[in-house]
């Protein structure tokens, strides 16, 4: 999980979970690191608060591919739910 880091980390994401991609963070960005067919949700939480559990937690992520922006006032946890299959997502804080 990406905390408090400076370079850019690769975090895998398993098929049909949501995985904690970045915690207590203000601001970076989630990259899509495949650009093979592959669907994702993303979500976040205020830091501390309990784990998204359903889909409908979740909205669409990397819409063309783009990299998804996280910006917050204060610290937040974000997620990412991988549909298809398993991938692994670029995270830079």
């Amino acid at each position: 999980m990406a905390i408090g880091a400076s370079d850019p980390l690769i975090v895998v994401c398993a098929k049909n979970a949501w995985t904690k991609v970045a915690t207590d963070v203000i601001s970076g960005s989630v990259h899509k690191k495949s650009y093979e067919p592959q669907e994702y949700l993303q979500t976040y939480r205020v830091t501390g608060n309990a784990a998204p559990t359903v889909l409908t937690d979740g909205i669409w992520a990397f819409k063309n591919n783009e990299p998804e922006a996280i910006s917050a006032t204060s610290g937040i946890d974000v997620y990412i739910y991988a549909l298809t299959s398993a991938g692994s997502v670029r995270v830079d804080l």
